[in-house]
């Protein structure tokens, strides 16, 4: 399956349905040049004979075995899918690889490993880098899995965030009129199921170039998957407005270091040079009014992130991103988004 995709075209937040991933987003997956180059080339330069290595997360099994072409000699695979699970068993054993790996079928929470690794590969992220919750799973992974001298790929991310002027996309989050790979992602049910009213209070993937940008990006959070990583936070930020515009919300992008000399930036929008990821794209956080902008203008950001209790997944991490726009001393408009009701998230922020 080929994706075709433009520029500020609105698709259907993937990271929100990790427990629905079929063979069609796992296809689009390995058909990103971006993402598959990067981690080819960190898994070549990281992956040392002798290593025993575990790809959690393994999905159709491309990057364990990449891991035992490097020379990994025994491999732990770990995938809560049973059917994307068994494309992996393929791959390896058409690889030749038979006899030197082991699946689970599982989260990783639930898994005991027989013996500890020297490499964790992973690819959890999403492209906020924590919105597919990879920080309480990594933590606890490098705890239980991996050997004190071991390491993790990736070694570090950060997300940035930066303010954006695209009316169009703000119209197709209005309209509710955005793309899907099939009809199994269907964004009315998404809604409801994160019992979410506005469309404006969800995030959605979006390709936005630096034409939109109002001010120059941001770190928001940065993860050294030392252990020691924040998975709830309150960041604030501000952005001095640098040109005209309409500012309709923020792009969110990750930046990951994957090994010593290989990095995976997913900002870029070059769809036809593949600068861009087909599989993330970017993060559009929008705001419901849209704001009428200009130099010297400030847009200050709380961004939080939280986990709601009502909510029975794994993966239930929410987003709110709440601020002001000053223009000298004075508000002169306010936003506040939120994957939460206002009610719930005060008691629970209150009750934290």
């Amino acid at each position: 399956m080929i994706c075709q995709y433009e520029v500020e075209e609105v698709w259907f937040p993937l990271s929100e349905t990790i427990l629905e991933w079929d063979e069609d987003f796992h296809e689009l997956m390995l058909g990103d040049k971006l993402r598959m180059a990067a981690y080819k080339k960190a898994i070549e330069s990281v992956v040392q004979p002798e290593m025993i290595v575990l790809d959690l997360g393994t999905g159709t099994g491309i990057l364990g075995l990449w891991a035992l072409e490097a020379g990994a000699k025994y491999l732990y695979a770990i995938d809560v899918n049973s059917k994307i699970l068994t494309l992996a068993i393929q791959r390896f054993n058409q690889g030749g690889f038979y006899g030197r790996y082991e699946v689970f079928n599982a989260i990783s929470y639930e898994v005991n490993l027989p013996q500890r690794v020297d490499l964790i590969i992973s690819e959890i992220l999403g492209n906020l880098a924590d919105n597919e919750d990879f920080v309480p799973i990594l933590t606890d992974a490098r705890q239980r899995f991996l050997k004190k001298s071991g390491r993790m790929l990736p070694s570090s991310v950060y997300t940035q965030l930066v303010p954006v002027s695209s009316v169009k996309a703000h119209q197709q989050v209005k309209s509710k009129n955005i793309k899907r790979l099939n009809t199994k992602y269907n964004l009315e049910r998404l809604l409801q199921r994160l019992a979410v009213e506005s469309p404006f209070n969800l995030y959605y993937d979006v390709i936005l170039s630096q034409q939109s940008y109002l001010s120059k990006p941001q770190i928001a959070q940065e993860f050294q998957m030392d252990g020691n990583d924040q998975q709830v936070y309150n960041v604030i930020l501000t952005f001095n407005v640098e040109v005209d515009g309409i500012f309709t919300g923020f792009k969110g992008s990750f930046v990951a270091t994957l090994a010593d000399s290989v990095v995976l930036d997913i900002s870029g929008s070059d769809i036809a040079a593949h600068t861009t990821s087909d599989c993330w794209k970017h993060c559009y956080l929008p705001i419901e009014n849209p704001v009428e902008v200009k130099p010297g203008d400030q847009i200050q950001l709380l961004y939080t992130r939280f986990y709601p209790t009502h909510r029975n997944s794994p993966f239930r991490q929410c987003y709110k991103w709440s601020g002001n726009i000053m223009r000298g001393s004075s508000i002169i408009s306010y936003f506040e988004q939120s994957m939460e009701s206002r009610e719930i998230f005060q008691s629970l922020t209150t009750d934290n």
